[in-house]
């Protein structure tokens, strides 16, 4: 399952050659971990890209990624 996941990663990276740069790395990181979170949760990944941006400008917390219950 774990491989699975992190398939399209690895295309992702090999298509793209990856990033150079150490902010570059980390955003990778977290908006493939934002999106692989969200599409396990069965979530919209831009509606929370939009809610976390929203957040962000009008000075609010941003969403969670954590699930919300059982």
């Amino acid at each position: 399952m774990t491989e699975q996941a992190i398939r399209y990663l690895i295309i992702d990276r090999r298509i793209t050659q990856g990033t150079r740069g150490n902010k570059g790395q980390r955003w990778s990181e977290r908006i493939w971990t934002t999106i692989s979170t969200c599409e396990t949760q069965g979530r919209s990944v831009f509606q929370f890209l939009c809610s976390a941006l929203h957040a962000h400008f009008v000075g609010q917390s941003p969403p969670s990624l954590m699930p919300s219950g059982p």
